[in-house]
């Protein structure tokens, strides 16, 4: 999105990249010093880390980049960078139809076909059946406890390890769960290599294989999973498998969970 400045700056043009992921006065520092300038960004992604609450009277809202705000107030101004160079189209079908009015498109034939069988040494044969599609969902039967569940997280360490199995190399494969916790009973499990984190640190990366872990059960609660901006971060990572590990019944009781689900069974 690029929108006119009157002020008189040292450059002709500032380019701001992840513009969405910047508070207000972070974009401004840059935009000022230049006669026009172009953002860059999604907000439809995790907008800025503000780690206080905005307090008193007239405070700025800083979780609310200047990039989301002037796409709001001026939408003609904004152009859609409609083209991906990511994901298999098996993968970005939901996150396209939900977060983007199907707009959302593979660049090339040859990264909309893309598959796993493609890495160096991978068998695809040696996948069970379930795994050869570029989309899977496991549904878990493990308990949440507090901010972990322990049987999905070994459900996660298998999925890790069949994939391993069939050649993809520890480096390939990242999980995400929505909590640090899971993070760390996750990676009491895993190998070394396997990039395990939680979503707010893996927007901005991708890995071949991208193996997500819900960890509720029974019922969707709290505010991580009201902020549907998290799903679409954590299922736009994958490039060639995504894999999701949830309670079925849990992610049914939301209308977006459940047609993710739907899609992805």
């Amino acid at each position: 999105m690029g929108l006119g400045s009157s002020a008189s700056g040292v450059f002709d043009t500032a380019v701001v990249d992840e513009a969405g992921q910047l508070t207000e006065p972070g974009t401004l520092a840059a935009t000022t010093l230049a006669e026009r300038f172009v953002l860059i960004g999604d907000h439809q992604q995790l907008p800025p880390v503000v780690r206080a609450e905005d307090t008193g009277e007239g405070a700025a809202d800083l979780s609310q980049s200047l990039f989301e705000r002037l796409i709001e107030a001026y939408p003609e101004a904004g152009v859609m960078l409609d083209r991906q160079y990511r994901m298999a189209q098996r993968i970005q079908a939901f996150p396209s139809r939900a977060f983007y009015d199907g707009q959302l498109r593979p660049a090339t034939g040859e990264v909309a076909g893309q598959r796993i069988e493609a890495l160096p040494g991978v068998d695809c044969e040696a996948l069970p059946a379930a795994f050869r599609d570029p989309v899977v969902f496991l549904n878990s039967r493990g308990a949440a406890e507090g901010n972990t569940n322990p049987t999905e997280a070994r459900t996660v360490a298998e999925v890790v390890e069949t994939y391993a199995a069939a050649g993809v190399a520890h480096e390939d494969i990242g999980v995400i769960a929505p909590y640090r916790a899971q993070v760390a009973e996750i990676g009491r499990h895993v190998p070394e290599g396997v990039a395990v984190d939680t979503v707010d640190r893996f927007q901005g990366s991708s890995k071949q294989v991208i193996v997500v872990s819900f960890v509720a059960s029974g019922t969707l609660e709290g505010p991580i999973f009201e902020d549907y901006r998290r799903i679409n971060v954590a299922l736009t990572r994958a490039k060639k498998a995504l894999v999701l590990v949830g309670d079925a019944d849990a992610l049914s009781s939301d209308d977006t969970y459940a047609e993710m689900v739907a899609w992805a069974r």
